[in-house]
């Protein structure tokens, strides 16, 4: 169980940094595209948020690239690495570690996913009320009002409509089964032609697959509620969603003021739907009548400053975790000389049999060492292999004594009475 949670935890200090990354990716490419380009807008920021959470798993399976020697230099790891690493702790290296504090990260991880996962669950239980209590129009009627923005948008699948008083917006719940509920208030004090362009926006949502996409979106969220960085692209995607569906509404002038003024009534109404659902008044509604008011005005977008503090913190982020251990780091190897690897590395390193292509011979610091000495005579070592196989030889070092021969113990009452030709005795 810990090592899980020690787990979970890598993978969120990963999420960490990996979601300032993903942000300051997406900054750069809102100011690059403008206002005017909503699709490709929700689309860099939709991607920048669903690849973090896979980019964390990724990072966290992926093994080591590089490694800090002990004198400080850096250098590429073979695929062997771990032996490699065992060699630097066991000379004594001392790097920071956070591998004690991962399992407590996973474990927060842990306890905040499911107090979302149990929000998402009550706001997918309110909706299911919400669909069961909506009152269904009549067929005819449903047509009715939905003929002009079928047309529109060239729209064939069967889509239900509904009223509620429970909603203050027009709001799109399911994806396989789509209902439009419009608030019944709605009903009595709206034009028709205001009223069309609302579901004109509706059914974009419909046309683009948004519900199904959103049900992704806030299952991120759920996992990257930690992020404020996260925070940040989610309301970034809903805001260019809703402009994106903005778009879709007839270019003439009539249809825009008609749209202006439906968007401004729904500004005051009740926007209490649950997150998991789509209504009209998402997003930020000024900008998005400012958009469609003047298109073409130069409006401020991600400034340079937030850009280069999100670049900035990618950077140190991903720094940190670089110079410290997230996992627990292996035991210092201790290197047993025996007498059969002392007779072995006795003998020239052309004719030791363990001397195969694989044998690396290195010293105590994991700097490879020749196998004979600078007046041609053979070094001693200790040789082990690690888990992958690699066999090294350590040098040992010059105090380096064989350890005593092994006797077997003496019989007791034998003991110190001489040499033994089993003369003298009864037989016991």
């Amino acid at each position: 169980m810990t090592a899980a949670l020690a787990w979970l935890g890598v993978v969120v200090l990963h999420a960490t940094w990996l979601g300032v990354a993903a942000a300051a990716v997406a900054a750069i490419a809102l100011r690059l595209f403008g206002v005017d380009r909503p699709r490709r807008r929700h689309d860099v920021a939709l991607a920048a948020l669903l690849i973090v959470p896979p980019a964390a798993i990724a990072a966290t399976l992926a093994p080591p690239l590089f490694a800090a020697t002990s004198d400080g230099e850096v250098e590429a790891l073979p695929a062997p690495s771990v032996a490699a690493q065992a060699v630097i702790v066991a000379a004594g290296e001392a790097r920071l570690s956070l591998a004690p504090a991962t399992p407590w990260i996973g474990l927060a991880w842990l306890l905040g996913a499911a107090w979302g996962a149990l929000g998402l669950a009550v706001a997918s239980g309110r909706l299911a009320r919400l669909r069961g209590a909506a009152r269904p129009f009549a067929v005819d009627d449903a047509e009715r009002l939905l003929a002009r923005a079928r047309r529109h948008l060239d729209f064939h699948r069967s889509v239900a409509v509904a009223s509620s008083s429970a909603v203050g917006v027009p709001t799109l719940i399911g994806w396989w089964r789509p209902l439009v509920v419009l608030p019944s208030a709605l009903l009595d004090r709206v034009p028709d032609e205001e009223l069309e362009c609302l579901l004109i926006h509706e059914l974009a949502h419909v046309q683009r697959a948004d519900v199904a996409w959103n049900w992704l979106q806030v299952l991120v969220e759920v996992t990257l509620f930690f992020h404020p960085a996260a925070r940040w692209l989610a309301r970034q995607v809903r805001h260019e969603r809703e402009c994106c569906c903005d778009a879709w509404v007839p270019p003439r002038q009539a249809d825009l003021v008609a749209y202006v003024r439906a968007l401004t009534r729904l500004a005051a109404a009740d926007r209490a739907a649950a997150s998991p659902a789509l209504s009209a008044s998402g997003g930020t509604l000024v900008n998005r009548i400012e958009r469609l008011v003047d298109p073409t005005a130069a409006r401020p977008t991600c400034s340079l400053g937030f850009c280069l503090t999100l670049v900035l913190g990618a950077v140190a982020g991903g720094a940190t975790l670089w110079l410290c251990d997230v996992e627990d780091c292996p035991a210092p190897l201790e290197v047993e000389a025996t007498a059969e690897p002392q007779l072995a590395a006795a003998t020239p390193a052309e004719e030791n049999p363990r001397a195969r292509a694989p044998l690396k011979y290195i010293d105590h610091e994991g700097n490879e060492v020749s196998p004979n000495g600078p007046d041609g005579k053979p070094r001693m070592f200790g040789f082990f292999t690690d888990e992958h196989g690699q066999d090294f030889a350590v040098l040992l070092g010059s105090d380096w004594a064989p350890p005593p021969a092994r006797r077997e113990a003496p019989i007791p009452f034998l003991d110190g009475v001489g040499d033994y030709d089993g003369a003298g005795t009864d037989g016991c």
